[in-house]
């Protein structure tokens, strides 16, 4: 994270680590970096860390550490007086720097498709002809939900973070409902009020990237029905 976020220009590193106590380590890397930062720690739960022979997505992760963060937005920050955005980063995404400069113009929430999520080689929005307006989202796991994105998919006006205060992350939320009960949390309706970037969301822009094979097995699903994703920029 620290070699992307330093090439970025008016930006703010939270980082929230999962700890009891901060470490030298982090701490070490934070002061070296040359991004201004806050660094805060929570420990998650015993009964929430993952268990053996758990897969890694079975449990939701950074529930504690995101709300300390927002709480931090919160309890530092005035509404009117300090304008920004929120983005929930993670160490196991690739960013191209571009998406953070676009997110900066978000009025209220935005939203660009995200590279190997929901068990599919991307998810996310897909749009209109003239890239204006989202029309549908491509996402196969509960496409249901009110927001049918990743994490990694969206950023917020910090006006929202700070007028709605109970806004947050919750362990006993379904599988898959973490961002819309957030998102629905700061007002809004549905992935209809959302605005696209990256092209109009014809660019993928974030991916995520562990080193492991991607979990695409809704994909190869659908590959073997004859279903064709929509079209995007960046894949074949």
């Amino acid at each position: 994270m620290c070699n992307t976020l330093r090439n970025l220009k008016d930006i703010l590193w939270i980082l929230v680590e999962d700890s009891t106590e901060p470490s030298w380590v982090v701490s070490n890397i934070l002061n070296d970096c040359g991004v201004p930062f806050v660094h805060l720690n929570i420990p998650t739960p015993q009964s929430e860390k993952p268990k053996a022979r758990e897969p890694f997505w079975f449990r939701p992760k950074g529930i504690l550490q995101r709300n300390l963060g927002l709480q931090w937005l919160r309890q530092n920050l005035i509404l009117g007086r300090n304008k920004g955005v929120l983005y929930i980063a993670d160490d196991d995404n690739s960013y191209n720097l571009r998406i953070f400069e676009e997110m900066r113009g978000t009025n209220k929430v935005s939203t660009w498709p995200v590279g190997f999520a929901g068990e599919l080689p991307w998810e996310g929005c897909v749009t209109s002809k003239n890239r204006t307006q989202i029309v549908r989202m491509w996402s196969v796991y509960k496409p249901e939900r009110p927001f049918p994105i990743d994490m990694a998919g969206f950023a917020v006006n910090i006006d929202l973070i700070l007028q709605h205060k109970n806004a947050g992350f919750d362990y006993k939320r379904l599988r898959g409902m973490q961002e819309s009960q957030f998102l629905l949390g700061l007002g809004l309706k549905n992935w209809r009020e959302l605005e696209p970037l990256a092209d109009g969301c014809r660019k993928i822009l974030v991916w995520h990237t562990r080193t492991a094979e991607p979990l695409l097995t809704l994909w190869h699903e659908l590959e073997s029905q004859g279903v064709i994703s929509p079209p995007i920029d960046d894949w074949p």
